[in-house]
């Protein structure tokens, strides 16, 4: 049965027996900030669900429990509780316990966590993926924006990044930067903000975006009619899109993500890599010359083109060999130049990339395992309020043995349209932003409670910038 079938009142029991109604019924109220997504979309009626039901019918006043036509209705129909979005925004502390209660519940694989690894596949927004390169062209209204706001910077130019505006992070967030854009006057413009936001630092699987953009650069500079998606690695089965997805999403279908990312940074000799990141962010102290942990699965690549067959690039033969030491706003601007491409001028842009291969990276990037925005519009009760999303991201974790942490990073792009009061005289509103952050806890404190952290200051992040603190 489904909520719309429901005429006459249904006992509990009735309600616990049909799997395919709890599982309406989960999903109805995870959008309402009500109940977790991921795993626990599973059908089964326990304790969280019933809880969570008993919320919705305290929330919007209806009996509890009684699963009648009312109920159904009221579920089906409610958008949003802006009572779920006010308690998130008055106590912090507890939005963070609610999630670690989750990531403790979840009980992953071993040697994963809940919110870092929850993957794709549970996630509301695989339907989306397929339209977010051509939501990325769309040019949207200006807006009076503040004097913080500042044009988009040239390549190799380092913009004003507020050192104080990212106060709000907890401790336990080491590094951070933040790029909000917006339009006016037919271009991007752009706030930054950052926490530490130029200190080098080991980033992990996240700097794993920068020889896929690399090449991506690199390929179309030399070839600019050529599209990244029809080109292959040394043997036609070896897509270039399809080694960037298990690079991404960690899929394994060709390789291994560190086997992968080692491979394509052999395309470049490590101090070419190096001084074109430099080049593009203006850092001069970053370093990246290192390696994944694993060789590369191809160790003298060569990349062809499958229309004309011809070869467009090729190894120099150089070993990697050195660290790789990033900041948060180097990663934050590589990730807001692909986001952003479209809207950026020439010497603002990725070097050489034309947006026909650019596309298929931001495609590969929306199947990143780490759903933390996911969570973060799950938290605050905005499923049903937020439209036309673009979430592309990439992970990163590891426990450093110099630094005796364990640590996540993770980089994203977002955007999407706020329809919690549109109506016929008054649009959605544009919000879009880039963000690095890197998180750490010592031992005896935990990879879970680190991963908890993460969710819990992006949604804080998410939030701020739904309800215009952050402007």
């Amino acid at each position: 049965m489904k909520l719309e079938n429901i005429t006459s009142r249904l006992s509990e029991e009735q309600v616990k027996a049909d799997n395919e109604l709890v599982t309406q019924i989960q999903i109805k109220l995870r959008g309402l900030g009500l109940y977790p997504g991921g795993k626990f979309v599973d059908g089964d009626f326990g304790p969280r669900t019933r809880n969570a039901i008993k919320s919705f019918c305290d929330a919007v006043g209806i009996p509890f429990p009684q699963y009648d036509r009312n109920f159904a209705q009221n579920l089906l129909t409610k958008k949003q509780l802006p009572s779920v979005l006010g308690m998130v925004t008055s106590n912090r502390t507890q939005t963070f316990q609610n999630l670690l209660d989750i990531a403790k519940a979840t009980r992953p694989p071993e040697g994963e966590v809940a919110f870092l690894h929850r993957g794709i596949q549970k996630s509301k927004y695989i339907p989306e993926i397929a339209e977010y390169a051509e939501r990325l062209t769309t040019k949207h209204e200006p807006q009076a924006l503040p004097s913080t706001y500042t044009p988009y910077p040239k390549r190799g130019v380092i913009p004003n990044i507020d050192s104080q505006g990212l106060n709000f992070l907890h401790s336990d967030i080491k590094e951070a930067c933040i790029c909000i854009g917006n339009f006016a006057n037919e271009e991007i413009k752009t706030r930054w903000l950052g926490k530490n936001a130029l200190e080098e630092r080991q980033f992990w699987s996240a700097s794993k975006i920068i020889p896929i953009l690399n090449i991506v650069c690199d390929a179309n500079t030399k070839a600019p009619g050529v599209d990244i998606a029809n080109c292959y690695i040394n043997e036609s089965r070896n897509k270039f899109t399809d080694i960037a997805l298990d690079i991404i999403s960690y899929r394994g279908k060709i390789t291994s993500s560190n086997a992968g990312a080692a491979c394509l940074k052999l395309f470049q000799t490590p101090t070419a890599l190096e001084t074109w990141v430099k080049n593009i962010t203006g850092n001069q102290q970053l370093s990246f010359r290192g390696g994944y942990g694993e060789n590369a699965f191809i160790r003298q690549p060569k990349l062809f083109d499958r229309i004309s067959g011809k070869q467009i690039l090729t190894s120099p033969g150089a070993p990697l060999d050195g660290q790789n030491l990033l900041s948060a706003y180097d990663l934050t601007r590589l990730i807001s130049m692909l986001g952003w491409h479209w809207h950026l001028p020439g010497d603002a842009r990725l070097p050489g990339a034309q947006w026909q291969s650019l596309k298929s990276i931001v495609q590969a990037m929306g199947n990143d395992r780490a759903r933390y925005i996911d969570v973060a519009i799950e938290t605050l009760g905005l499923e049903n309020v937020i439209t036309s999303p673009v979430i592309i991201s990439k992970l990163g974790n590891g426990f450093s043995e110099s630094r005796t942490s364990h640590e996540i990073t993770y980089v994203a792009f977002v955007e999407f349209i706020d329809e919690r009061n549109s109506n016929a005289n008054q649009p959605g509103k544009f919000k879009t932003l880039a963000m690095t952050l890197r998180a750490a806890v010592q031992p005896p404190r935990t990879l879970v409670e680190v991963d908890a952290r993460m969710a819990a200051d992006v949604t804080e992040i998410i939030r701020r910038v739904i309800v215009n603190e952050i402007i």
